[in-house]
């Protein structure tokens, strides 16, 4: 079929309508799903665990070349809070004088939105961490003590100044 054959609109704007049609392809192509998050627990149950994430942050230093074994204290500046949906019920009064009528908020009462049993979860804040310290077999070296160094400024969000690597006796 040649060109000249089409209707004058399909030829006029035949490029847009491919544009538009592969663009609509695009949006109703199937995606995986998307992986987890790792920061995020998987449910509301799930809370921050400290001591938890001491031994995994332990553990992956471990395996940093030449690091050995590794002992990790981390300290909190700020607790976890977990922030749920409130309904703010406003109660105004409506006072006549003078044939008048104001009215002003008097009281606000909140009550947590629940789903099911439940409360939904708005957000969560997760702990700010004060400082590191890491017991490290490997520190005397200055390249492994500089590689623990950098792995947990950059997984905790530290300055390196609130890092502290050290050699185990």
């Amino acid at each position: 079929m040649k060109i000249a054959n089409l209707p004058e609109p399909l030829r006029k704007y035949g490029a847009l309508l491919l544009v538009i049609l592969a663009g609509l392809l695009l949006l109703l192509w199937p995606r995986g799903s998307d992986p987890p998050s790792a920061s995020l627990p998987a449910t509301s149950d799930e809370i921050f665990n400290l001591a938890e994430l001491e031994g995994r942050l332990a553990q992956i230093l471990s395996a940093i070349e030449g690091a050995g074994r590794v002992e990790v204290l981390l300290t909190l500046k700020t607790d976890m809070e977990v922030v749920v949906v409130q309904d703010i019920d406003t109660r105004s009064r409506h006072d006549t004088g003078d044939g008048a009528v104001t009215s002003r908020d008097d009281e606000h009462r909140t009550k947590t939105v629940l789903a099911g049993a439940a409360p939904i979860i708005r957000k969560r804040i997760y702990p700010e961490f004060q400082g590191a310290l890491i017991v490290s077999d490997g520190a005397g070296s200055a390249s492994v003590r500089t590689a623990i160094l950098d792995a947990v400024a950059a997984l905790t969000g530290l300055g390196t100044d609130r890092i502290s690597v050290v050699k185990r006796k």
